[in-house]
């Protein structure tokens, strides 16, 4: 029997199984909304108080306090069906639309303005006022200071930029493009992976999802099959190009209806950054001290192709003419780190087993953060290879949350890697306390036909450390709603804990714990650990150039002046500029009469982090001086590990973070510890 909603320990979902009990949800999600609304507009001013306004206000039903909601929605990303994945796309536009909807409702914040104002909200401890003051915020940022017409425009616009990025999602998740090639075409590939993805025919048929892709770009030999790979990547996904046009425009003019010069200054302006200039200062300063490094490493790679070539009979000219294009930076990367520095990632691979990573890092964090974690069995789920976990705290055995773990590509699954929060902590009515749940979903090659484990680059092994560092930091979060949508990290904080937690990945005692050779059981060596802590760098400044591109692209297509982005042509115009300029690398030219541009599949500029890729950089500023400041010397301290769950993990988005970082670190936040852990400060 799968238990679920009717037994405690396990999280209180029962999964569709058709699009009709989709679109059920749906429109009870949608009743019960405007049934909260209807109520907290209905109170009379003289029983306005917190717990009869803004607690239900806190959790309204189109929410992820509610369990319907990501039952509805969640199967969008991971549904075998594409029935359901379309109505579960449909509810994520519903939900989002309701979500706008409770912002421009003037009769609920009017009684909110309302009570804000009266001697029990005054008094209110901090923790308390901070929702008020946020209910306050949400309102005033959907417009409601706005004219009704305005009001209603910005509604339209901003659900009209709900539903194309959803069609450009949905074009990324459900792509069928497939490329064949023959194995000599693979030369450098690994054996057992290229006979895994032969076909009946002796054809090997290669999808553009990573698990292809990167060991193809990353140690293919043949520059034409590394050429079509990255061609393809960058000329499909339907209309994407299209709509990102569409959705560039959509919220430029949400910004302006709001008040902003741009859809950038809308979104930093409750971010640590505050601005778009301030953050152009911060990527600015970043590129200049990167630039010099970037050209030597480019140069670097220029003439370790020029030499492969020659030694492969392919040398066309004198080698002093020799260019590098978008294709060769992974390959001659990995190539240099092969024979200057011992660094062979495809051997590396046989020391990660999958199940061994999983299981070492799930040990790791229970360590770590004083936290257990229990697998579930028999549990509703989407499918068969989904595994279930039970968090408590170690000490006192109290439930902290739920996380699924959904490790391996299929199709019309989400193509990258990414933790979907599928149910948020909330206090219930009685006083108990709903636990949060958390879902990895991820791209992890999968198991061998034949049984054997999959086997992990070191880069997929420090991907999972990442992405099981953003669990952490949901469950981990205290209080009856301190990451719900009204206590939010600031997005340009929130991968500073994941980042932080990347650094045991290059630690020799966590490599231990992680590795396990295929065949031998043996640990990774510690020559190779070695080897693969002094590549760390390599090629960092031409690394980082393409991170700062990405970055600057975001707030170039987010500005004030986007008149020359109306459509496909002036988005790739732009990228045939920006990219050369910033990177140091060409943008590949038009492959069958279509121009390559990787905002086809840049995901993350048609989702939350719009105007906000710069987050990541900022975070990594902030958790390289975690890092260097409480866990450098001992990554395993357990008291440090506590400090970090309760000031950084706990208080979520309550407060302001800059202070509980300077409580954690003892200082305000420096740069230094970045620049100097990615080699961009020589000496220090």
């Amino acid at each position: 029997m799968k238990r679920g909603p009717a037994d405690p320990a396990y999280p209180p979902f029962k999964w569709p199984a058709t699009a009709e009990e989709v679109a059920g949800l749906i429109q009870q999600v949608e009743a019960d909304t405007h049934a909260a609304l209807d109520a907290a507009a209905a109170l009379p001013d003289g029983e306005l108080s917190f717990a009869a306004l803004i607690k239900p206000l806190m959790h309204l039903p189109c929410f992820k306090t509610n369990p319907l909601v990501c039952q509805a929605k969640h199967l969008q990303h991971c549904s075998t069906d594409p029935a359901i994945r379309e109505a579960a796309g449909k509810a994520t536009s519903a939900f989002a639309a309701l979500k706008k909807l409770s912002q421009t409702r003037r009769d609920v914040y009017a009684k909110v303005k309302a009570y804000a104002a009266t001697a029990e909200a005054q008094a209110l401890p901090a923790y308390d006022a901070h929702y008020v003051q946020a209910l306050l915020k949400k309102f005033e940022r959907g417009g409601l200071s706005l004219s009704d017409a305005d009001a209603a425009e910005l509604k339209s616009l901003l659900q009209a930029d709900a539903d194309v990025c959803s069609e450009y999602g949905k074009n990324l998740a459900e792509d069928k493009t497939t490329l064949s090639f023959t194995p000599q075409e693979l030369d450098g590939c690994d054996e057992a992976w290229v006979r895994e993805k032969t076909n009946a025919d002796g054809a090997v048929v290669l999808t553009l999802k990573y698990p292809d892709v990167l060991p193809v770009l990353q140690n293919c030999a043949v520059a034409a099959t590394r050429r079509a790979v990255t061609l393809a990547r960058e000329t499909a996904y339907g209309n994407n190009l299209d709509l990102v046009a569409a959705g560039v425009q959509l919220r430029k003019k949400a910004a302006a209806l709001l008040g902003y010069p741009s859809w950038a200054h809308y979104v930093t302006s409750d971010r640590m950054a505050g601005s778009p200039e301030r953050v152009q200062e911060f990527l600015g300063g970043i590129l200049e001290k990167a630039q010099g490094g970037a050209l030597q490493d480019k140069e670097r790679l220029r003439r370790l192709k020029a030499a492969h070539l020659k030694e492969r009979g392919e040398l066309e000219g004198d080698e002093a003419a020799v260019t590098l294009d978008a294709w060769d930076t992974s390959f001659y990367n990995s190539l240099l780190l092969k024979r200057e520095y011992g660094v062979d990632h495809e051997a590396i691979r046989k020391y990660f087993p999958c199940p061994v990573v999983v299981e070492g890092t799930l040990r790791i964090y229970q360590d770590l953060l004083g936290l257990t974690f229990t697998e579930l069995q028999d549990f509703d789920t989407w499918h068969p290879e989904v595994r279930l976990f039970l968090v408590e705290d170690a000490a006192t055995q109290e439930k902290v949350g739920h996380f699924y773990l959904d490790l391996h590509p299929r199709e019309g699954k989400y193509g990258h890697a990414a933790i979907f929060h599928v149910l948020k902590r909330a206090e219930r009515a009685d006083g108990t306390v709903q636990i949060p749940a958390d879902c990895m979903l991820a791209n992890l090659p999968p198991p061998s036909a034949d049984g054997t484990p999959a086997l992990l680059r070191h880069d997929d092994v420090v991907t999972f450390f990442h992405e099981f560092g953003h669990i952490m930091h949901s469950l981990c979060a205290e209080g009856s709603g301190n990451s719900t949508t009204l206590a939010k990290c600031p997005r340009d904080f929130v991968e500073a804990p994941s980042q932080m937690l990347e650094n045991w990945c290059f630690c020799e005692p966590v490599l231990k714990v992680l590795s396990s050779h295929v065949d031998t059981k043996e640990p990774l060596p510690t020559a190779q650990i070695a080897a693969l802590l002094k590549a760390k760098n390599v090629s960092e400044g031409l690394f980082m150039l393409r991170q700062l591109y990405l970055s600057l692209l975001d707030l170039e297509i987010h500005g004030a002046d986007v008149s020359a982005l109306q459509d496909a042509a002036g988005l790739q115009a732009l990228v045939d500029a920006l990219r050369p300029k910033v990177s140091l690398m060409p943008n590949p030219g038009p492959h069958n009469g279509v121009g390559c541009n990787m905002l086809r599949n840049f995901g993350h500029l048609m989702n939350q982090y719009s105007a906000a890729y710069y987050g990541y950089l900022w975070a990594e500023v902030l958790s390289a001086d975690m890092f260097a400041t409480r866990f450098e010397a001992d990554p395993f301290s357990v008291s440090d590990g506590m400090d970090y769950r309760k000031q950084v993990l706990a208080v979520g988005g309550v407060g302001h973070i800059a202070d509980h970082l300077e409580a954690f670190l003892g200082r305000p936040p420096t740069q230094e510890p970045f620049l100097r852990s990615r080699g961009i400060l020589k000496g220090a």
